[in-house]
């Protein structure tokens, strides 16, 4: 899962540095037509737009989620709760990072550039918290919870009264 973290984080900086280096900031290149445009956007605030400003709290809301994805790692997840947390860990790491190198932890930017214009742009690690965040949920709904083994009982022993 921490490979799949680090993946979507690559991913998603190989795609900022490729708007960056291929659009003027401000720029729009249609995609599909009347559907999809890259549009080259820098962003103060967190997904999808919201919490502009908050650049401070948006780093240290990433940080708490790269751990929280550590001890999901750590504790065996279930492999849906697994993979969602990896999902939200790359994004989290990917916007975090944007945010580091456009402009510090307090003042920093990260760089939106998927734009249907119904909607506010945004970026592969926005994508991914929002993936990752779904199947956190639906796992929580469907996933049994592992129990933890006490005092070397069985993980499924049965205690009679």
């Amino acid at each position: 899962m921490v490979l799949l973290a680090l993946a979507i984080t690559a991913l998603d900086q190989l795609t900022k540095a490729a708007i960056v280096a291929w659009l003027p900031e401000g720029a729009s290149h249609p995609i599909v037509d009347h559907v999809l445009w890259f549009t080259h956007l820098r962003n103060s605030g967190a997904a999808f737009s919201t919490m502009r400003g908050f650049s401070g709290l948006l780093v240290l809301a990433a940080l708490v989620g790269v751990i929280a994805f550590l001890a999901v790692v750590v504790r065996d997840p279930g492999r849906w709760s697994g993979l969602g947390a990896a999902f939200v860990a790359g994004g989290a790491l990917g916007n975090l990072t944007d945010r580091l190198v456009r402009g510090g932890p307090i003042h920093g930017t990260v760089v939106d550039f998927i734009d249907f214009h119904f909607w506010p742009a945004f970026n592969v690690a926005d994508s991914a918290i929002t993936i990752g965040a779904i199947v956190i949920l639906l796992a929580s709904f469907f996933e049994k919870p592992r129990r933890i083994e006490a005092e070397g009982e069985p993980d499924d022993a049965v205690r009679s009264s």
